[in-house]
């Protein structure tokens, strides 16, 4: 079997997806299948040893010229204005990030029927990427495609910004769309990284597959607190200021994972541009984090308690809302950051057995869904 895989490209930090792709990339190649990708040479893109990768064009935010996006991207994200920007669906993610603009769909679908012809792949697999979904569809080619609760078409859309996707649908004979999000509908079959009781979707073509990671189970002395607040949801330096105030000279040791600081410590507080969470959080009695997906998993698979500041961002109040719900963590807005709230909050989740039970059992539960194994059932079936 083939599989071509591709991901939702972007100028801004956002790994999930691409990090995704590479993983069941790995998986796919490891299982004897025929393996290349179609990613864009982001800021997420790593190469994947012994895979091609097909040449996709990165979008520009908003659509806007390279040259004016280039310069204007850095501004927006060093002001924080991002941060202070609410988005209400995942319509509205594709638009920012360019990716559902007329002219960026209508080379990045050629780029990927291209990628089709010359490789001929039995699947496409699409991880939140609008361009392969629709090049598959030109094509005539079995498509997988990755869903989440919060990227459903009902759960929220925004039909304002279509205009450009259905101009381009139109062009290539394809039905008219009323958002973005029910291209989703298009696939053949939807795989969701997680769990129904943190995502319940009710469809008849969904695979809940859980984490595709696979973790030491071995219990280490917890006294480590970890921090990742990606792209947009807080500003660096505010976060940093309230980790200082906070927990500067605790018996903790603190983590803090950010690509607008250079490396340094400031005593018992550690900053970096990356850190090995999966080694950290094994050793960790708190994670704090903006409640992208891939982190709210990555905790709750070590059975960390969490603090989430999901900002203003639509899927990450969903996944923040999912957590204490199920009772593994608690919500937190940017500014308690500056009150006794932000410490008093995160001493009572470090304390309470509860949480880190609720939080260890949720973990275990998306740990043994399958990860790329439930993927590779579902592809050879």
């Amino acid at each position: 079997m083939k599989i071509l895989l591709t991901a939702m490209a972007a100028m801004a930090e956002t790994g999930g997806p691409s990090g995704r792709c590479r993983t069941l990339a790995t998986a796919f190649k490891n299982a004897g299948m025929e393996v290349a990708t179609c990613l864009a040479e982001d800021v997420n893109y790593k190469q994947i040893s012994g895979i091609k990768n097909y040449f996709l064009e990165t979008p520009m935010p908003l659509g806007l010229p390279k040259v004016i996006a280039k310069r204007l991207f850095p501004i927006v994200q060093k002001l924080g204005i991002s941060a202070r920007k609410e988005v209400k669906s995942f319509d509205q993610v594709l638009y920012f990030t360019g990716n559902i603009d007329y002219k960026y769909l209508k080379h990045s679908v050629e780029n990927i029927r291209k990628a089709i012809k010359d490789f001929k792949p039995d699947v496409v697999y699409s991880e939140f990427n609008v361009s392969a979904i629709i090049a598959a569809k030109i094509e005539g080619k079995k498509l997988f495609a990755t869903t989440s609760y919060p990227t459903q078409h009902h759960f929220a859309n925004n039909p304002k910004l279509s205009h450009g996707l259905n101009k381009l649908l139109q062009e290539y004979g394809l039905p008219q769309v009323e958002s973005a999000l029910q291209l989703i509908d298009f696939a053949d079959k939807l795989i969701c990284p997680s769990i129904p009781e943190l995502e319940p979707i009710k469809r008849d073509n969904v695979t809940f597959c859980g984490t595709f990671k696979r973790i030491q189970n071995a219990e280490k002395k917890r006294d480590k607190i970890l921090v990742y607040m990606g792209n947009g949801t807080i500003s660096p330096k505010k976060m940093l200021n309230s980790l200082i105030k906070n927990f500067g000279s605790s018996e903790y040791e603190v983590f803090m994972a950010s690509k607008a600081f250079e490396k340094n410590d400031i005593g018992n507080i550690h900053i970096d541009k990356f850190w090995n969470f999966d080694t950290l959080l094994h050793e960790a009695v708190l994670f704090i984090n903006h409640g992208g997906q891939n982190s709210v998993i990555d905790g709750l698979i070590h059975g960390v308690p969490q603090i989430i500041l999901p900002g203003k961002v639509f899927e990450r109040k969903y996944n923040a809302q999912s957590i204490a719900d199920n009772n593994a963590g608690a919500i937190l807005s940017p500014s308690d950051l500056a009150t006794n709230r932000f410490l008093n909050v995160c001493t009572n989740l470090i304390n309470s057995h509860e949480i880190r039970h609720n939080a260890a059992t949720l973990g275990k539960k998306l740990l043994a869904a399958g990860g790329t194994d439930a993927v590779l059932r579902e592809l050879t079936n």
